[in-house]
């Protein structure tokens, strides 16, 4: 898959667990955004190496999830 791709798929899949993480807690998705674009989870996201992108939305969620309740 080409960078521009990878690159899409990869903020698909912050958008979607973003979306997904601001129902579930009752926020806003721009409060959700800044906080996981910081986290660890965002980080590895972003890093084509962790391939976490292609696990979808909800494991990247979940990923987050548990980051955030150590």
């Amino acid at each position: 898959m080409d960078k521009e791709k990878t690159l899409f798929a990869m903020d698909l899949a912050a958008v979607m667990a973003v979306e997904e993480l601001a129902e579930e807690e009752k926020k806003s998705t721009d409060e959700v955004l800044l906080s996981f674009m910081e986290s660890n989870t965002g980080k590895m996201l972003y890093n084509d190496s962790t391939k976490l992108w292609w696990d979808g939305p909800t494991v990247v969620a979940e990923q987050y999830k548990k980051e955030m309740h150590k």
